[in-house]
């Protein structure tokens, strides 16, 4: 990958974006104008996003476009900001998950880009459904036929597994290329779920099921805490976490309808939403200006 294209992979991060609204300016930033924008000082900051989102969209679909489309697609078409949360970069047992969803339930998309191979996809999968029973890989139009005959080597859980792609209209949840996830719940394991949670919210969940906390002191609370947890039984305790994990990242609807669609995603995961009123006067703000 040249420099270039690590630059402009760059853009979207929080990082970049902090800079940007701390100081009004950033080296990655400015060099991906310099490198793809024509007549950059005639432009604002919103404008010259949008431009190098384009490019992203043309030239080098990478993760983040993947996600930010994953993320305005869910968010905004299916489901309901208010009753829906999202995460990025989920740790689950020895892999990491892309984009996590939880609704009435929890699903995990793994995304493959044009940019990333399926070398590791049987391990990443076996991690996700040990905290989560419906799992899909979102890949590129491009890829679908790869990506089902890697599936089909997988077994039972292969067949499990849900399939969406993206288009190169950035459609994604066709009926006709996509495949619904099935509920597979045979490697579910209580240890990585009750990893998923924090103190509060594991506390939370034995409270729901024992009306009380064990006894112990502190240095063995977690220790105790994961004992009870592993009595309480496995698609219970799935249900309960799942519930805890929702009342993460609140955003109403209002506040996620002023990002700008190329920034929902950085804004929506970095927990930027309080900063938004800067934000906005970042994006109207003449570059060089």
């Amino acid at each position: 990958m040249t420099n270039s294209s690590r630059a402009i992979n760059r853009v979207f991060t929080r990082g970049v974006i902090c800079d940007l609204l701390q100081t009004g300016r950033n080296d990655v930033f400015d060099y991906v104008v310099k490198r793809y924008i024509d007549d950059p000082e005639s432009k604002n900051h919103g404008e010259l996003i949008s431009e190098i989102y384009a490019h992203l969209g043309k030239q080098q679909r990478n993760e983040y476009y993947y996600m930010n489309t994953l993320l305005n697609k869910l968010l905004d078409g299916i489901h309901n900001v208010n009753t829906t949360t999202a995460f990025s970069q989920v740790r689950i047992d020895h892999s990491i998950a892309d984009f996590v969803m939880i609704n009435g339930e929890g699903r995990v998309y793994e995304i493959k880009s044009e940019l990333d191979n399926f070398d590791r996809l049987n391990d990443q999968l076996c991690d996700y459904y040990r905290a989560f029973s419906k799992v899909s890989v979102l890949a590129s139009i491009h890829e679908l036929e790869k990506v089902k005959k890697v599936l089909s080597t997988f077994g039972d859980m292969g067949d499990a597994v849900g399939i969406y792609v993206l288009s190169d209209q950035d459609t994604i949840f066709n009926k006709d290329r996509s495949r619904e996830p099935q509920e597979y719940n045979d490697l579910l394991d209580h240890t990585s779920i009750f990893k998923l949670l924090r103190k509060r919210e594991y506390e939370n969940v034995i409270l729901h099921y024992f009306r009380k906390l064990p006894q112990s002191d502190p240095v063995f609370h977690f220790k105790v805490c994961l004992e009870q947890f592993l009595k309480i039984p496995i698609l219970d305790v799935q249900k309960s976490a799942f519930k805890e994990l929702k009342k993460r990242n609140k955003i109403t609807v209002e506040e996620f309808d002023k990002i700008q669609p190329e920034l929902k995603s950085v804004i929506y995961f970095s927990g930027l939403v309080r900063k938004m009123p800067k934000l906005e006067q970042l994006l109207q703000k003449k570059y060089g200006g």
